[in-house]
């Protein structure tokens, strides 16, 4: 089987930012974290690191070498539990000597891990990371990757009116841009960058019913104004509601109250989702569409649930406004913001597979711990909902039948195991010689397919429990197995490097397609039957089946990509990997649309939701985390 590959460019250098090195009071403060370590216990602390890791840290000329004590160090952060201030100096570290190293994803990813634990503004913390950055950066494309790094960054500390961040990082990305020695992107970004001082003069007028609030909480006309200013303009909701709550708009401060309450009854759902639009209908834009978006989020939250009519007016109207949409950049995602949604933790060790339910509702994971979990995203709860144990080592995949109900995983136990997982009962188990890597259920959940360490992919029936008929060809462990959506072929890759096309009905070999200079991981098929893609090193290639040749090939991701998914519509791919990104592409164009970032370590598994709206991702770091995707 593969095993872990060191995870990727983690450079590390002893230097503090002031946002780390000295206790202060956050902005964002939140309760139950805790206080930045006084400068004594830091010292300390430091003093510690330098005693265990000088030598290394002497050593440390390569970035490779630099590399391997960056990822002890931030390992030694995550298992300190007693010792705070020993915690907080290792992450510091880590991530300011990751920022010089140009890791930015990875010294983002520390920043969220601090600001998670400890009273620190993140968004600032993260306009320091790219600050160093910019001041390593020596090479012309480094200077490029930084600005996209940058732009999300940017963006987000504007929409959240944080204009201390947003102008540390609009001189970064201007100062990344002239590393890039590219005078057009710099007076693109100077350009940009004026329209900071722009929404930040706009922002102002509204302080003015922030004053009024503060003396008077029930003023109605300044709730309206701060309402719209959220709600309308920023589209964030959840910053609105309170207001219209409270404002003299006796329409929006009766639906406001409803939608604050949060009903989880379908019904409920679907009488504020009503109320939104009706009341859209009689606004003009930007009023219009942003209510319109607002009804979108609870039609999302009740679609799982609704039947006839009622269902089929929530998808035209969710459909109608993702057109609206289309081609704003600037419009969020209305089922929740593009980007990480949710990070649920419960794993004991490395996450091998995630899966999402056909209803939207559920997330699936399974890994080294030889636990099954599952996740509902409808409760505020991180807590899996559903734990499942019976497996007796390390489980590789997990999938759900379409009936939303049961639940299948292989394990390296030998068996594959269909699970009611909602009771917790264990329904059929099915016997394999050797290690079982993967399972994947046929549409219409008749039939599933296995992969397996010795070598053959298995056609087994749901209902009877017997074994239709195996797959041969490979002279190594097979990992990833797929069914045609045209139902003719059954695809399959593993260790041989190669990548196997079968007739499902006859068992026949049809193609074998090689290229690969690791092992096959992961593999799918376009909409259209006639393409394979796979995955396991850095190259994502797409196989023709008439021709036998490569059709495309997308490159993007530095280190292996073990991890990719395609939407149910065929039009987008995901893919995951060591460098620590989840990768969106366009297939038609084989572009990136945008990258995420998050986990800390490498990405095993992704999946879209039936949707496409939303992902799902599981990696090494033991977290399973949910994005929000940007609207087709």
């Amino acid at each position: 089987m593969f095993r872990r590959a060191l995870p990727f460019a983690l450079i590390l250098l002893f230097a503090g930012l002031s946002w780390l090195t000295q206790p202060t009071s956050s902005p964002a403060q939140k309760s139950g974290k805790l206080p930045i370590p006084d400068a004594a216990a830091q010292d300390k602390a430091k003093k510690l690191i330098l005693d265990i890791f000088g030598d290394d840290f002497a050593k440390a000329t390569t970035n490779e070498a630099k590399t391997r004590l960056a990822a002890t160090l931030f390992q030694q952060g995550k298992e300190v539990k007693d010792d705070p201030a020993t915690r907080y100096v290792c992450y510091r570290e880590a991530r300011d000597l990751s920022a010089k190293g140009i890791d930015v994803g990875f010294a983002l990813a520390v920043v969220d891990e601090i600001a998670r634990l400890y009273d620190v503004d993140a968004i600032v913390g993260k306009a320091d990371v790219v600050t160093l950055a910019v001041e390593s950066v020596k090479e012309k494309e480094e200077g490029v990757a930084l600005v996209d790094a940058i732009r999300p960054l940017l963006a987000d500390a504007i929409d959240q009116d944080h204009y201390k961040a947003a102008h540390l990082l609009g001189e970064a990305i201007v100062n990344a841009a002239k590393k890039a020695r590219s005078p057009s992107l710099v007076l693109e970004l100077q350009k940009q960058v004026e329209q900071v001082a722009l929404a930040e003069k706009s922002f102002a007028k509204f302080r003015a019913f922030e004053d009024r609030i503060k003396s008077n909480p029930n003023d109605g006309d300044a709730n309206l104004k701060l309402g719209q200013y959220f709600g309308f303009h920023k589209k964030r909701w959840e910053r609105a509601l309170p207001y219209f709550a409270l404002s003299n708009d006796k329409d929006i401060q009766a639906i406001a109250a409803k939608d604050l309450d949060n009903p989880k009854d379908a019904k409920d759902q679907l009488a504020v989702a009503d109320a939104w639009w009706d009341l859209a209908g009689q606004r003009q834009n930007p009023a219009k569409l942003a209510m319109q978006i607002r009804a979108h989020h609870w039609y999302d939250r009740a679609l799982p649930t609704l039947t006839g009519l009622n269902r089929t007016k929530a998808i035209r109207r969710i459909e109608q406004t993702q057109e609206q949409l289309v081609g704003t950049p600037t419009a969020p995602q209305p089922a929740g913001p593009v980007g990480e949604i949710r990070k649920y933790e419960g794993h004991g060790d490395e996450v091998k597979s995630v899966a999402f339910a056909g209803d939207g509702r559920y997330v699936a994971s399974c890994g080294r711990d030889q636990t099954v979990r599952v996740w509902d995203l409808s409760v505020k709860e991180n807590k899996e909902a559903y734990l499942i144990r019976g497996h007796t080592k390390e489980v590789w995949s997990v999938a759900f039948h379409p009936n939303n109900r049961y639940l299948f995983s292989a394990s390296w136990d030998l068996t594959v195991r269909m699970w009611d997982f909602k009771a917790g009962n264990e329904v059929r188990r099915w016997a394999h010689g050797k290690d079982v890597n993967s399972v994947v259920v046929a549409r219409d959940g008749n039939t599933f397919l296995t992969g397996c360490d010795d070598e053959k992919v298995y056609l087994w029936n749901v209902n009877s429990g017997d074994e239709i008929r195996r797959f041969t060809g490979h002279s190594n462990y097979v990992y990833a197995v797929a069914f045609s959506p045209d139902g003719r072929y059954v695809a399959s890759g593993g260790v041989d490097k190669s990548v196997r096309v079968f007739e499902l009905n006859t068992g026949k070999h049809v193609k074998s397609f090689e290229g690969h200079n690791d092992s096959v991981t992961n593999v799918v098929f376009t909409s259209d039957s006639r393409q394979v893609i796979s995955a396991g090193d850095s190259v994502i290639y797409v196989w023709d089946l008439a021709s036998g040749k490569t059709a495309k090939r997308l490159e993007g991701h530095t280190g292996r990509a073990p991890a990719m998914a395609i939407s149910a519509d065929g039009r987008r791919l995901l893919t995951g990997g060591d460098d620590r990104t989840i990768k969106l592409w366009d297939l038609a164009t084989g572009k990136v649309i945008q990258s995420f970032i998050g986990h800390t370590d490498t990405v095993t598994s992704v999946a879209f939701s039936s949707d496409g709206r939303r992902a799902v991702s599981g990696g090494y770091d033991r977290t399973v985390r949910v994005w929000g995707l940007p609207a087709r």
